[in-house]
């Protein structure tokens, strides 16, 4: 049965974007460490030369979205990406009632894989997806600075300090809106490839950790609010029903299964893009 999904809100800044006849969106989901596929799926896209022409985003996704915006090549990401510790991003947040973790690090991190302060230096029209907790609805960020929206995206409730922006409490994107086609088709995508990260758990493998454990947890819960996979016009899943939420070390096991799940969608996505046709405007 399809559920509806729980209204969304567009950031108080975002201004509308002008529809291409023809525009490739490419939409990447949240899974924490399992993000390192999407930087799989997008060094084939490199490699193949197609680029989107927008790009939408949820946690990890949108972190990764957004280099993508910014033209940050996947080799540099994915260096970052198994380069980073949980022990250098989950830093005490000794003064917070709401949170674990500071967000500061994870803030640090994100500047150094994007390296742009703000939507407006991006390379291609972007969205970020986050979680209102004060109504239960998305708020999708288009304009602004990037630090606040990729924070406030990836800021998994409990985990990290919710952003506070504009008289919203905003978390992780995840719990209302974790696949965001519609914000791809919002920014003029007429054709969507979205990368899912997260898909409904299978009983391959048990939590290893209290981390895990709730992560596992806000994976049943998003399936329960429904995302929708079908909206997009091709969905790419890597086989990584196995891979840890929480394991940097798994970060080269899960961006081979990007690869690979990239290489066998690559038949159906060029049928889809047709013979000459532009891959981007």
């Amino acid at each position: 049965m399809k559920r509806n999904r729980p209204s969304r809100q567009a950031s108080p800044m975002a201004g509308g974007t002008e529809k291409k006849p023809w525009c490739l969106g490419l939409v990447l989901g949240g899974g924490s460490v399992r993000g390192a596929a999407h930087i799989g799926v997008i060094s084939v896209l490199e490699r193949e030369g197609i680029r989107p022409n927008v790009v939408a985003g949820t946690s990890v996704g949108a972190l990764v979205g957004a280099g993508v915006a910014a033209g940050v090549p996947s080799s540099e990401m994915y260096e970052l990406f198994k380069a980073a510790r949980w022990r250098h991003l989950a830093t005490p947040s000794w003064g917070s009632r709401l949170s674990l973790f500071d967000t500061h690090p994870l803030g640090a991190l994100i500047e150094r894989i994007v390296a742009v302060q703000s939507f407006k230096e991006l390379d291609l029209p972007f969205a970020a997806v986050a979680t209102d907790l004060l109504n239960g609805s998305s708020f999708v960020f288009t304009e602004g600075p990037l630090r606040e929206a990729l924070v406030a995206s990836s800021a998994i409730p409990g985990l990290f300090e919710p952003i506070r922006w504009q008289g919203h409490l905003l978390v992780d994107g995840a719990l209302t809106d974790n696949l965001p086609v519609d914000a791809a088709r919002d920014l003029g995508a007429t054709l969507v490839v979205a990368v899912d990260v997260m898909p409904l758990p299978n009983g391959a493998s048990e939590p290893k950790d209290l981390l895990d454990m709730l992560l596992l947890s806000m994976n049943v819960a998003v399936h329960s609010a429904a995302c929708h996979p079908q909206e997009a016009d091709l969905v790419i899943t890597p086989d990584i029903a196995r891979a840890s939420y929480w394991d940097f070390s798994e970060a080269q096991a899960v961006y081979e299964a990007g690869v690979q799940a990239a290489e066998e969608a690559l038949p159906d996505l060029r049928r889809m893009l047709g013979p000459g046709t532009p891959l981007r405007h």
